[in-house]
């Protein structure tokens, strides 16, 4: 109850928040998301040449204006949005009413060794 501890990279969908905060972070700290969002082709051109070509990481006037505040504030909205009611459903399915209530609980949490996993015999007859 000292200190806050936020999780930060790797965090890509609302299960990667739930598995954070189930091994007992108060938080996450997205980037990469809000880019994906903004229709960020991931290509790391942010800081050569005239920056992203997308216009989202970039100084270059011509580049700036393909993208208005008023869209990219409704794509991170959408998004933000969108993971808060999937977070909400992933809670409901553990019979959490609250966030607080998934911090540190890695009982819920399954490692899934997929080296190991048994072979359906459905997949591996072709049906």
């Amino acid at each position: 109850d000292q200190i806050t501890l936020i999780a930060s990279g790797g965090i890509r969908t609302t299960f990667d928040v739930a598995k954070a905060i189930a091994l007992g972070a108060d938080g996450v700290q997205i980037g990469t998301a809000d880019l994906v969002a903004l229709e960020c082709l991931r290509c790391h051109q942010c800081e050569s040449g005239r920056g992203c070509v997308r216009g989202i990481a970039t100084t270059d006037p011509e580049l700036t204006d393909m993208m208005t505040v008023d869209w990219g504030t409704r794509r991170i909205c959408n998004l933000y949005h969108a993971w808060s009611w999937q977070l909400k459903e992933i809670l409901r399915r553990f019979g959490m009413r609250s966030i607080r209530e998934l911090v540190g609980r890695t009982d819920t949490l399954v490692h899934l060794d997929y080296y190991n996993l048994p072979v359906d015999d459905d997949i591996r007859r072709g049906a």
